[in-house]
């Protein structure tokens, strides 16, 4: 009986010892099939970093390279969880990318033109304004400005001093109030109606001849786009008169303004021959820009 036994123990063992590592091998096989994925999973949980520069990048473009955004439009573009995007925004705004306008839409800021200058080769934009601004000294003898709006002000991009000892002083990347210089009023008359109002009722006064509050930054901006140029009769500062005229980009949005300043008794007589001035720089402008990359051409309109 133990021989029998163990023959028979031994016919079934035997097959049973390679056998055994037959049955464990699907059974590895079936752990690892569902680890696969899990690894994978695992892989991209341990990169957030990048996920989260991902997307935040994406935003970045979908508002920087399009008009003012709502939260509702961007989601709807990238294709983020609202909570996601918020987080995102916010920390885009935080680090000063991105800015909120008056109406709580989403809007690139000059940080990101500052980028641009480093990466990019801004040279094309300035090989196109310098001469025209220079030119535009040549005829007036005033110091000419090539400007951008941001959050009500106009922020000088370009300049060109004047001929004379005694002219107005201005610094590439200073800021004057949008409403009350020539530059600024360009920039704003284009704007909706409902942003320079608010700019109006916010306005505070620098001199006698300020405009301020809703009503008459709104009278003086439907002046400004009539006459298609703006004057500044010594708003900002007593004794500085300013003409401008707006840029356009190839879809008619205004994207900057060029203007000239100067003392009133030089600027107030020559009101008419200045602004004639002024007004064909700034068209010539609109085409020369028109035809170059809209990141370029500091595209700000938004």
């Amino acid at each position: 009986m133990k021989s029998g036994s163990s023959r028979t123990r031994s016919a079934v063992t035997a097959p049973a010892s390679p056998g055994t590592r037959k049955p464990r091998t699907p059974t590895r096989r079936t752990a690892k099939s569902p680890a696969a994925p899990q690894r994978a999973a695992t892989a991209e949980s341990s990169a957030p970093p990048l996920s989260s520069i991902a997307k935040a990048l994406l935003v970045l473009e979908c508002v920087g390279l399009s008009e003012r955004r709502t939260l509702t439009d961007i989601a709807k573009d990238v294709r983020l969880p609202k909570s996601t995007l918020l987080r995102l925004l916010h920390a885009l705004i935080a680090r000063g990318f991105l800015r909120r306008t008056a109406h709580g839409e989403y809007a690139v800021s000059l940080k990101l033109w500052r980028i641009g200058c480093s990466a990019l080769d801004s040279g094309a934009v300035r090989d196109e304004v310098l001469p025209l601004l220079r030119e535009l000294v040549e005829r007036t003898g005033e110091t000419a400005h090539y400007a951008a709006y941001e959050d009500g002000s106009s922020v000088y991009i370009e300049k060109v001093d004047g001929l004379h000892p005694i002219r107005s002083y201005t610094a590439v990347g200073g800021r004057s109030p949008a409403y009350a210089t020539a530059t600024g009023k360009a920039l704003l008359a284009w704007r909706d109606e409902s942003e320079i109002a608010e700019i109006g009722r916010l306005a505070q006064r620098f001199t006698d001849a300020t405009i301020a509050g809703a009503d008459a930054v709104l009278r003086e901006a439907a002046k400004t786009r009539k006459q298609g140029y703006a004057i500044n009769r010594g708003e900002w500062r007593a004794s500085v008169w300013g003409i401008a005229a707006p840029v356009f980009n190839r879809r008619a949005k205004v994207i900057a303004a060029v203007g000239i300043s100067g003392p009133r008794e030089r600027v107030e007589p020559n009101v008419g021959p200045f602004a004639a001035a002024v007004c064909e720089t700034a068209k010539r402008l609109s085409t020369a820009l028109s035809s170059l990359d809209p990141a370029l051409a500091l595209r700000r309109d938004a």
